[in-house]
């Protein structure tokens, strides 16, 4: 097995762990509070800091891998990663400071109707004033995030990523009792700091930064002039996910936990394959960029997309089927009840979409980033917030909490269907023949796919199976099945992943 096979299995396995254990903190919340207003408070109160926290975790590794690229072919890779280090942090921390100062007049005006329930001000206004609190680790953190990935050191970022779910985790259960549900923003904090005494750790103190550097401010101007509109772009699904907690809060705390709920259960395949598949082309497309080499850039991202239908449409198709399975395997215990499996189930259907075309969406971004088109992506991610707005205010007050969710998935369509058209026209259009013939035969295997696990479930006896073995009964024979269906049809890409060994261009 080549290196570039090895490094994406390992990254893909990483990446695995990491969001498993994500589902795993949401299972650890969902056990403890359920559809409760704790949680509701809780959900809500972290979507305005937690899309300060993507602008800077994903948007700083999405800006900083191309410039980090530039710098280093001109040899001063490691003192431009001392400049942005010391920028971001000072950044950071006034952001999260101004945060903590705000966080109690932001959940007063976002979510008033948290004062009706007991302890709900205070839960809100302490979460929020948690999570900004840790935007001042985030920062740096997601610099050095960036640099691991320009080195294609992916699982190590992974790696300290995980840490700081596991920490949030482990808090959760052990002072749960003491502290509430803000035990998981506080554990959040501490992960974040942990996170960062391990890239200390690794790198050594005296390797950390050039602590003796002065700081470049004109290349730090520079740098956060590229940087905000990626950030921006970045958080935009976030900024969405705020504007449905704001709409779900009108209806009740319970709405917004449950919506919650099913956004993280479905988003995971989103998580698993889209990020991963656009962490591994964006190295690719930027040395081709670097190189002006736009066949190569085009065939990275035609590439990169046909790898996440192949394994995204199936996963989703399946999801779909068995919805009810999941999310009981994954959430009825302790406080969660039937009730929120069953309002869980339902709107987790409705978010497939958003999932879908987001995932189109992250591999299409990483053209316009290396581009150094951030701004282009800026303004449709703006407009998106628009019509999510517009969207949320008609579909809530005719289908309720279903309407959110179904918003989130027409916003996507349209907000992965602008961008895409319009990084086609920017780089001169790519192989439609192409393009359309591997989808095609995504297509067709799903659809075989999907009616045959619908045959079985209503034929056989399967359904009557725990949710565990129910999934797993069901699931295997429909992989199978896709794959055997892809393998008549010669798909490239099923063969380039089936075969002994691989090719270091597998992907490029």
């Amino acid at each position: 097995m080549n290196k570039l096979k090895a490094a994406t299995l390992f990254f893909l396995l990483s990446t695995m762990v990491l969001k498993f254990s994500s589902m795993l903190r949401d299972l650890v919340i969902a056990g403890l509070y359920g559809d409760s207003y704790e949680a509701g408070v809780y959900f809500a109160a972290m979507t305005v800091p937690n899309a300060l926290v993507l602008f800077l975790l994903t948007g700083m590794k999405d800006a900083f891998l191309p410039s980090y690229y530039k710098y280093q072919e001109l040899g001063k890779g490691e003192q431009h990663l001392t400049n942005i280090i010391k920028g971001t942090f000072i950044i950071s921390s006034g952001v999260a400071i101004l945060g903590i100062l705000l966080s109690s007049p932001i959940v007063h005006v976002l979510y008033p109707a948290f004062a009706d329930y007991e302890k709900g001000m205070q839960i809100a206004t302490w979460t929020a004033a948690i999570y900004f609190a840790s935007l001042i680790f985030v920062g740096v953190n997601a610099v050095y995030e960036g640099y691991f990935d320009a080195h294609k050191k992916f699982s190590f970022s992974v790696f300290s990523q995980t840490s700081v779910v596991l920490i949030t985790i482990a808090f959760g259960l052990l002072f749960h009792n003491k502290w509430g549900i803000l035990a998981i923003p506080i554990g959040y904090f501490v992960g974040t700091f942990v996170s960062l005494l391990i890239k200390l750790v690794y790198r050594t103190p005296k390797n950390f930064l050039n602590w003796s550097q002065k700081m470049d401010s004109q290349e730090i101007k520079e740098f956060y002039g590229i940087f905000w509109p990626v950030g921006l772009t970045i958080a935009v699904g976030q900024i969405n996910l705020m504007v449905n907690t704001y709409f779900s809060a009108g209806l009740g705390p319970s709405f917004v936990a449950n919506l919650n709920y099913a956004f993280r259960l479905v988003n995971i395949p989103q998580a698993i394959f889209a990020v991963t598949i656009a962490t591994i082309v964006f190295p690719i497309i930027a040395k081709a960029r670097v190189a002006d080499n736009m066949t190569d850039f085009r065939k990275g991202i035609e590439k990169g997309l046909l790898y996440l239908l192949v394994f995204l449409t199936p996963a989703l198709a399946g999801m779909v089927i068995l919805m009810d399975e999941l999310v009981t395997l994954v959430y009825a215990r302790g406080q969660f009840d039937a009730d929120a499996v069953a309002k869980t189930s339902t709107y987790a259907i409705f978010y497939i979409g958003s999932t879908f075309f987001y995932s189109i969406q992250a591999i299409v971004a990483k053209g316009f980033y290396t581009l150094e088109k951030g701004h282009y992506m800026m303004r449709i991610g703006i407009i998106s917030i628009g019509l999510n707005v517009i969207a949320n205010a008609i579909f809530s007050k005719l289908y309720g909490a279903e309407g959110i969710a179904l918003s989130s998935s027409v916003v996507a369509l349209l907000y992965s269907a602008i961008t895409f058209t319009t990084l086609w026209k920017l780089i001169g259009g790519m192989d439609r023949r192409y393009l359309l013939k591997n989808t095609a035969q995504v297509v067709i295997a799903t659809t075989i796919m999907t009616l045959g696990l619908l045959v079985a479930d209503k034929y056989t006896e399967i359904a009557d199976l725990p949710p565990f073995l129910h999934i797993l009964t069901i699931a295997l024979p429909g992989v199978a099945l896709y794959f055997i269906v892809l393998m008549l049809f010669k798909n490239e890409f099923v063969k380039t992943i089936l075969s002994k060994g691989g090719n270091s261009s597998s992907i490029q």
